[in-house]
């Protein structure tokens, strides 16, 4: 042991040669808020010398990188982020997001939980294992989001399938606890989730981290969901709720989305109040593609957040804003050679050329370059994903028109209706009357009432739903998916049930994704043979064919700007006030669910 100390004071004393220096940038300090010109000298994987003057350091085989003029600072970290939501592998992000200048990802692999169960988490976490971006796990809490009775899930996690998952090296912590209720009513079975990774952390001499999910808790409540032991939440959407979980001792993750975004709102009210940003973090939740692609990850959030400093009269400065991207997360998970420069600190640097638009020059992760000028260096090969889970839509039947029609002795029927709200995850109910033709009740594209189909593609027992939904506005043709929150079920709309049928065969053949079909052909498709939530296409693909299939999508009428998104929430029966599942209607009242039928007449 003694050893390995004699080489940490060689090598800062150079009297061993370092392997990198990166000579005359801007290192900026997050812990003392300072920015001061100077070198950085790297061996191995750490920084073990700041400052310093370089030339004792260089040997032969001294790499020097000029980073003058340009601002060095600590490698980015992701502390909350649903890989699957990009539609991409973990290297294919890891793709985008390294020359954005993240080093560290905190992954929730909700989605293929739901969908895989433990063999797709361990899968995911596998392949972590060979990325150049250092990925880290909380272990999902709530699957599924409701019991066997409301729909089919592909998997179940119990306390022991979380227990197992813990004890692997990438595991982190307790995944979003969501059922907040379950909590508050002290439902045992909900608490020993939380127990067990106390527990188990504990008895490892690691520190428990629960991370928590409860939008619009407050007062003794909230205090009873903190009380329990859950750390941080990410669903803030006013200031006053991030003020009351800073007040009562939680962490807040201030999330900028693709799809929920309230970042700029509540750091404004923070810059406002002048509340101190130590337990503050940016998390992008959720992130699409094209956004990851064109947009940027953590440093679109970064430039936006200086962008709202710099209209404030820089109440706060930058490096507070990128101690919510760098220390603080690393302080809140107890990773101390992380988030910031320093002595013996892992070597994860993130070079960019300004402070405000936050263009990144180069990444390197553990010392080793591995982005630079916007293209990946030192790239690593695909990960092979076993077949179980390239295969998972498991429906064996063909269906045919006859299969989805609803029949009515009536020459009208009241039925029913999902009505969709725009820009928002809960729905209404209405109650409309429909038109029967030939005995059977049909949609009504005049009013933009159209049937929806939930399948479910699990286990093979044939159980699938009818129901009609407002607001998704084709006037033609069908659009069908497996993405479907939580237990990703396969789903279609459709003008008529012909089209219904052949959308729904089609993508049981592509084994997953979207299709947009009308009259029997396909117009676009989004092939996610991966859980059926993720490609295995690199991400230019991805973020094509996702284009397609929009404007597919808008070809056959549609208004929305996020068809997928849309759809794939109307499977989600804990979000109020009408779904669907492969098992039927579910209304979500303030007594909880209920399942309800189609027709009320």
């Amino acid at each position: 042991m003694a050893y390995h100390h004699k080489q940490s004071v060689d090598n800062s004393l150079g009297r061993n040669h370092a392997d990198l220096i990166l000579q005359g940038g801007k290192i900026v300090d997050v812990h003392s808020g300072l920015i001061k010109e100077g070198d950085i000298i790297v061996t191995g994987h750490r920084i073990v010398g700041l400052y310093d003057h370089s030339p004792v350091f260089a040997g032969a085989n001294t790499e020097i990188m000029d980073v003058s003029g340009k601002y060095v600072l600590p490698g980015f970290i992701e502390p909350h982020i649903h890989i699957e939501s990009s539609m991409l592998t973990l290297t294919n992000f890891s793709r985008v997001v390294l020359p954005r200048g993240t080093t560290t990802v905190i992954n929730d692999p909700h989605e293929i939980a739901n969908v895989m169960g433990v063999r797709g988490v361990r899968q995911m976490m596998d392949e972590g294992h060979y990325t150049n971006l250092r990925f880290y796990f909380t272990i999902p809490s709530c699957v599924p989001s409701l019991s066997e009775e409301f729909e089919t899930c592909g998997a179940s996690f119990s306390v022991e399938a979380i227990k197992s998952l813990l004890e692997e090296k990438s595991a982190i912590g307790l995944g979003e606890m969501m059922n907040y209720p379950g909590v508050i009513a002290a439902r045992l079975d909900v608490l020993a989730k939380i127990y067990e990774t106390y527990r188990m952390r504990g008895f490892k001499k690691k520190p428990p981290i629960i991370d928590g999910h409860c939008p619009g808790l407050a007062g003794p409540e909230l205090s009873a969901y903190i009380n329990a032991g859950i750390m941080a939440d990410h669903e803030c959407s006013t200031g006053e709720e991030l003020e009351e979980r800073l007040a009562k001792g939680m962490f807040v993750m201030v999330r900028n989305g693709s799809y929920a975004r309230n970042a700029r709102e509540l750091l404004e009210y923070v810059i406002e109040k002048g509340i101190d940003t130590r337990r503050l973090m940016l998390c992008a939740d959720d992130r699409n593609p094209f956004d990851l692609l064109n947009k940027g990850h953590i440093d679109q959030t970064l430039a936006m957040a200086v962008r709202v400093a710099k209209e404030s009269g820089w109440k706060i400065k930058p490096v507070e804003i990128i101690r919510m991207a760098t220390l603080n997360p690393a302080q809140f998970f107890h990773m101390p050679y992380r988030g910031r420069l320093g002595i013996g600190t892992r070597a994860d640097i993130t070079v960019v050329e300004d402070l405000e638009d936050f263009n990144v020059f180069a990444t390197l992760r553990d010392g080793k370059l591995v982005a630079r000028e916007g293209q990946i260096v030192n790239d690593v090969q695909d990960y092979p994903y076993h077949e179980n889970i390239l295969n998972s839509v498991k429906i064996a039947r063909r269906f045919s028109a006859t299969d989805f029609q609803i029949k009515s002795n009536a020459k009208q029927r009241k039925a029913r209706v999902i009505e969709m709200v725009p820009g928002q995850l809960l729905t209404k109910q209405k109650i409309e009357t429909l038109k029967a033709k030939n005995g059977f009740l049909e949609s009504d594209i005049e009013r933009d009432i159209l049937k929806i189909v939930v399948i479910e593609r699990h286990r093979q027992n044939n159980n699938f739903s009818i129901g009609y939904v407002n607001g998704f506005g084709i006037k033609k043709g069908a659009v069908a998916l497996t993405i479907g929150h939580d237990s990703h079920n396969l789903a279609v709309i459709g003008k008529c049930d012909n089209d219904i049928a052949f959308a729904v065969n089609e993508l049981v053949k592509m084994q997953g994704g979207v299709v947009v079909s009308q009259d029997g052909n396909v117009l676009a498709s989004l092939p996610l043979r991966i859980g059926g939530l993720m490609s295995t296409e690199d991400p230019q693909q991805v973020v094509q064919d996702k284009m397609e299939v929009y404007e597919a999508y808008k070809a056959l009428g549609g208004p929305l700007t996020d068809p997928i998104i849309a759809m794939s929430f109307l499977q989600l029966p804990v979000i109020p006030e009408l779904k669907i599942t492969d098992k039927s209607l579910v209304e979500m009242t303030a007594k909880g669910p209920r399942k309800v039928p189609l027709l009320v007449d």
